[in-house]
């Protein structure tokens, strides 16, 4: 019912000086606009109220590890809006398209090397994140942007401090395990009716199948970034050699 739809606030709307351009997208927990300020572009990102109510203190998760971080390929918050009527802050805008929109809206297909690229990029970021002791929890397609050479993780509202139980490091792996699969899927071409596991459809390594494998928990698990990192060095070497 549209009733309880939230409202969507209209091009030039004024947050505190922030003139609306855009809705970007909505997600579980926010509302993300493109908003302008003195003719520099930045992301405002409205708390949705229902969140707001259902999970009070939690939702300033996001504000204080974003706060606490500083890396070029995670935008930074930059401002926070907070009043009776909404809860929001600012983050720098980061050009480009989401790996959503390349698969889905683009039909892009990654080639071999370009998923080594953004893999190797990706896997930095979280071991950024894992060194201060934090664990993104939703590396997905619509979270990580890519511009050209650049690749950026967004979305915080997941993110949490690793605390050995729930929050633990392998839930990231986990997470970059299934946005690999979507990568290697995008040059997939079906040739039989019958479904096949991944590791059988795809044309993968064997080292390449016990890197994902153990990435989903399919294997023993990987308890580090660093030796993620180091397989997928070797997955990139292997590549490189046999391209010549």
């Amino acid at each position: 019912m549209s009733f309880f739809r939230r409202k969507i606030y209209p091009t030039d709307y004024l947050f505190g000086g922030y003139s609306v351009v855009k809705l970007i997208g909505e997600g579980r927990f926010g509302m993300c606009y493109l908003v302008n300020l003195d003719n520099k572009k930045y992301v405002l990102k409205e708390i949705k109220p229902k969140v707001i109510k259902k999970s009070g203190t939690k939702i300033i998760f996001e504000e204080k590890i974003l706060s606490s971080i500083n890396h070029p390929l995670i935008p930074k918050i930059v401002d926070t809006i907070k009043n009776d009527k909404m809860y929001a802050y600012i983050l720098e805008y980061k050009k480009g398209k989401t790996i959503e929109e390349m698969l889905f809206g683009d039909n892009y297909v990654f080639t071999p090397s370009e998923i080594y690229k953004v893999g190797i990029k990706i896997i930095d970021i979280i071991k950024y994140l894992h060194e201060r002791n934090i664990v993104h929890r939703d590396i997905r397609v619509p979270n990580v942007i890519i511009n050209e050479e650049e690749v950026y993780l967004i979305d915080f509202g997941l993110a949490r401090l690793i605390n050995g139980k729930k929050y633990i490091p392998s839930v990231d792996f986990l997470y970059f395990g299934h946005l690999l699969l979507y990568l290697y899927y995008s040059s997939f071409e079906k040739t039989s009716k019958k479904s096949e596991p991944w590791y059988d459809e795809l044309d993968l390594s064997l080292n390449e199948v016990n890197f994902l494998k153990k990435l989903l928990g399919l294997n023993e698990k990987y308890k580090s970034i660093y030796d993620v990192e180091k397989d997928f060095l070797k997955l990139g070497l292997e590549r490189l050699q046999d391209k010549y």
